[in-house]
């Protein structure tokens, strides 16, 4: 099931984000919540990373 989201950005970041989406053939939508995505996994993966690295500290 998809959620819908709804935000407010800067005219400069709008436009941009736009531009954007429209050189990849995308809706702006879809690229923003494909960058929201990725973002959101990257932060995960920081997390975990962050995770791992304290344990070994830890064992040491």
């Amino acid at each position: 099931m998809t959620k819908r989201l709804s935000t407010y950005l800067a005219d400069g970041i709008y436009t941009r984000l736009e531009e954007w989406a429209k050189q990849e053939g995308r809706s702006t939508s879809n690229l923003s919540a494909f960058l929201l995505e990725k973002a959101l996994v990257d932060h995960e993966e920081k997390i975990l990373k962050q995770s791992a690295s304290d344990e070994q500290q830890g064992q040491q």
